[in-house]
């Protein structure tokens, strides 16, 4: 499901989707290029089992090969890519097994966050977090300002909920898992994009739902089966 490559996109433009980086991420040159290339990891734009060649993307930024080598050793660390001796380095091609038990373990740690949440809430925060799950459903997920349009989306609903649950030290542990999941999900296929979109949307709503009715028990339920049926709702596993 590749997309078209845009140019690097530097600075405020990418950063809010990558809310979920390490404290470990580089700085300068290298955290730009890393930067940018999680953007391309999370809209798709890389294939699973993908090569990745460091003379080639250091021509693509105008860099040394110094700086492109510290971005792929930040993204292999965070789960995009493997680095493999002799070889060179090739996006990550988890089993479609492995990627069901990943959102199985997923949808028990962000279940536990929606009870939190809903046990936690006080203030207007439920109805801000309301008000994320309305927003419109996309129509398409075609482009990549699409696609970076639904991923915000997405990141501010999440975020709505742990902010609620008030658990930031499982936060700040939590978020790059996440990052991930969105990569994961943009390898299904193209067509189920917008149908899973629209059915996403509205399991979220009803989460929502939930939180605000400080039903913990149906909050937890609802968001377990919402993580753990993604993969095969987008296609991504049969």
């Amino acid at each position: 499901m590749s997309v078209e490559m845009t140019e690097p996109r530097y600075g405020p433009g990418s950063s809010d989707l990558s809310r979920g980086r390490a404290s470990s991420a580089p700085s300068g040159k290298a955290g730009e290029i890393a930067m940018e290339l999680e953007r391309r990891m999370m809209v798709g734009s890389y294939r699973f089992g993908e090569s990745l060649s460091i003379t080639q993307l250091a021509s693509q930024f105008d860099a040394s090969r110094q700086p492109v080598g510290m971005a792929i050793s930040y993204l292999r660390n965070m789960g995009y890519v493997d680095v493999i001796p002799q070889v060179g380095c090739r996006v990550v091609s988890p089993s479609p097994a492995e990627i069901a038990d990943f959102f199985f373990a997923m949808s028990r740690i962000e279940g536990a966050v929606a009870a939190f949440a809903a046990a936690r809430h006080f203030g207007g925060e439920a109805a801000t977090l309301q008000t994320i799950a309305a927003r419109e459903p996309p129509k398409a997920l075609e482009t990549v300002d699409e696609r970076l349009a639904y991923i915000r989306t997405l990141n501010d609903y999440h975020e709505q909920i742990w902010r609620m649950a008030r658990s930031e030290t499982l936060e700040s542990r939590v978020g790059g898992l996440r990052q991930l999941s969105i990569f994961y999900l943009w390898q299904g296929a193209r067509t189920l994009a917008p149908v899973a979109a629209q059915q996403l949307v509205g399991e979220r709503a009803a989460i929502a739902a939930a939180i605000g009715a400080r039903d913990a028990g149906l909050a937890q339920a609802l968001m377990e089966t919402h993580i753990a049926h993604k993969p095969r709702v987008s296609g991504v596993v049969p």
